[in-house]
């Protein structure tokens, strides 16, 4: 690393080639760390310079470079023999500014930029030329204007504006709109296919709740007729009902393989027991306090578990 002896003014009240100057009093040193700088503004080469003995004197900004000759072995050489003879700021960071006609130079077309700093300052063969000062940003690292196609009448309304992202061939066709659609017509499309997405939000949802009740009253039917032809008692229609909550197909499939519940006939009268009583003994009845609803209900059955129960 070798510093050079060569002083370079990096900056100026001048109005630049984009129209518009950056007042040196309203530099902010402290806020452009590390001080390094870049060949061209290329990030992508690496840092080939680091700035010390940065100060502002009346309206010039002045610092002397420290050269990364290892990274760039000819660059030393180069800005001694003259081929690099300028410094140029760059990602400059706006933080205030005035458009009041007051603060402008003759031919200057843009702001004046009074609080700002920068996050590099890069060696130039020409300072101020298509690479130097090509953009601005706020604080928050947003593009405030690209100056490769100069100053205009947008720039710096807000303070802190934020980045529009510039939409795509691809999002242009999803507006039916061609690239050089005007603003008004974007946010119209971009409008009329909100409200589109909304219809077809609630579109969606009315055909939800429609297919969620259709299949609810569909189980009811299924388990329904399921207990008119005996196939099911209450308590396992309750349960199949539950558990097939939105598939009815695959209830109609299950109902389809069941056979119908077996009763059994009292010899001793018409006594229709339910299979899921009939199945159980005078014991499990009993522990279970069904062999009351037995008793009451049934009451020749009852009997004959009872003389079951004596005789063994």
């Amino acid at each position: 690393m070798k510093k050079l002896s060569t002083q370079f003014c990096v900056s100026d009240d001048s109005v630049n080639c984009y129209g518009y100057r950056l007042l040196s009093s309203g530099f902010m040193p402290e806020r452009y760390e590390p001080k390094i700088g870049f060949l061209m503004h290329d990030r992508e080469e690496g840092v080939a310079v680091k700035w010390e003995d940065l100060r502002v004197e009346g309206d010039k900004i002045f610092a002397t470079p420290v050269v990364n000759d290892v990274s760039f072995p000819k660059l030393l050489q180069e800005i001694e023999e003259g081929f690099y003879v300028g410094a140029s700021v760059g990602h400059i960071v706006a933080l205030e500014w005035s458009d009041e006609p007051e603060m402008k130079l003759a031919g200057q077309t843009g702001p004046t930029v009074t609080k700002w700093y920068c996050r590099e300052i890069s060696i130039v063969d020409i300072p101020g030329n298509h690479h130097a000062l090509a953009k601005l940003y706020d604080e928050n690292k947003n593009v405030l204007m690209d100056l490769s196609d100069r100053c205009n009448d947008n720039l710096f309304k807000k303070p802190n504006m934020s980045q529009v992202k510039p939409l795509s061939t691809a999002d242009y066709a999803v507006l039916n709109l061609s690239a050089d659609a005007t603003a008004e017509q974007v946010s119209a499309a971009l409008q009329a296919l909100s409200e589109r997405a909304k219809r077809a939000d609630d579109a969606e949802k009315k055909y939800n709740d429609l297919v969620s009740q259709y299949a609810q009253e569909r189980v009811e039917a299924i388990v329904a007729e399921a207990l008119k032809d005996g196939k099911m008692y209450p308590a396992m229609a309750e349960h199949l009902k539950k558990h097939y909550a939105g598939n009815p197909e695959a209830l109609a499939e299950l109902v389809a393989t069941m056979p119908k519940q077996v009763q059994v006939k009292d010899l001793t009268g018409d006594e229709q027991v339910p299979a899921e009583l009939a199945s159980k003994s005078y014991q499990e009845l009993f522990v279970s306090g069904e062999l009351e609803t037995i008793k009451n209900k049934y009451p020749n059955y009852y009997k004959k578990l009872e003389e079951e129960q004596i005789n063994g």
